[in-house]
């Protein structure tokens, strides 16, 4: 079986690490790299997370970058209270001990995309900050983008702490607007499908039973889940692993084609992502947006994930 070349661009984040976990467990997926982005937590904080990530996983060969520090033209926003202190809060992670990639995350990613043998894939599940980066310092590259499979956005709510938009494309809106815009082909996981693709609360327990990937899962969720348990969800979002899946087998989910655009002005609304999802402006059709979800799939499918690491009985170190 032919896999997709991908590049992750993620700020672990208890859903980044879960998006991870699925990819570099599955057969479908080549996964060049991994770079980091501002976003969950500082840039210093969500790069030693996906490290660690990584080192629990057994995976030093998997290389990853640092990305930028801010986001393109505002202020540092994180989200903490989500993702605590670390922007991993709860499980222990253990001290990462490959080093990071000389290079910048943008560069990284330049370099990979260039030498590929075709089309790359790249997977950003937080804010667009080094995407918009890299299209706009290669735009030479912007053809051997194969397309933009993304974690963000939202076209009837948001959820972002402020305001109406959602927090990926809030913090970075416009990163978020040169990605939207950049003709590349882009496939939105945004909190219309992503809110209902959950872990449910009861379904944690079998997770720890397949192994200790499963119970990191399960101990992420613990973490993660402690608000929406508090309001009254049945279970726990697993945003970012949706773009993940929907590489693995899109059929797990319903897509609709629309044209969607960036709010820039907005006073409530900055960073929105404003679709046309009746097509009633006539205006062409940029994104391939994420509507629902077949959640009972997508759970089997993070179990068989974790159970193909193997159960194990080493604790972490």
């Amino acid at each position: 079986m032919k896999r997709i070349p991908i590049l992750m661009d993620c700020d672990p984040g208890h859903d980044d690490a879960i998006a991870i976990i699925l990819a570099l467990s599955s057969e479908k997926l080549n996964v060049l790299g991994i770079t980091t982005a501002c976003g969950n937590q500082t840039i210093e904080k969500t790069t030693k997370n996906a490290q660690g990530i990584c080192e629990f996983l057994g995976r030093r060969d998997i290389p990853i970058a640092k990305g930028r520090n801010a986001p393109l033209l505002t202020p540092v926003y994180t989200a903490g209270i989500a993702h605590g202190e670390s922007g991993l809060d709860g499980p222990k992670l253990p001290e990462p001990v490959a080093p990071l990639q000389e290079e910048s995350a943008v560069v990284f990613m330049a370099k990979k995309i260039e030498s590929a043998d075709e089309p790359v894939t790249l997977v950003p599940t937080g804010p667009l900050t080094n995407i918009a980066t890299l299209i706009l310092c290669y735009p030479h590259l912007i053809p051997k983008i194969g397309q933009i499979v993304l974690m963000g956005g939202s076209i009837v709510s948001g959820c972002s702490g402020r305001g109406a938009s959602e927090f990926n494309i809030m913090v970075d809106p416009y990163a978020a607007d040169i990605v939207f815009t950049s003709g590349v082909p882009i496939v939105m996981m945004g909190l219309d499908v992503t809110n209902y693709t959950t872990i449910g609360f009861d379904e944690k327990e079998k997770f720890r039973a397949a192994g200790r990937v499963g119970t990191l899962v399960a101990d992420l969720a613990d973490f993660f889940g402690r608000g929406f348990e508090m309001v009254g969800w049945c279970g726990v979002p697993v945003h970012d692993a949706c773009t993940v899946a929907y590489l693995i087998d899109p059929s797990l989910f319903t897509m609709k084609e629309m044209n969607v655009r960036i709010d820039l002005t907005g006073e409530f609304t900055m960073g929105s992502t404003v679709g046309d999802y009746c097509g009633a402006e006539g205006r062409e059709a940029n994104a391939l947006v994420g509507i629902s979800s077949d959640r009972e799939r997508f759970v089997e499918l993070l179990l068989n994930a974790c159970a193909s690491y193997g159960k194990g009985d080493k604790e972490d170190e």
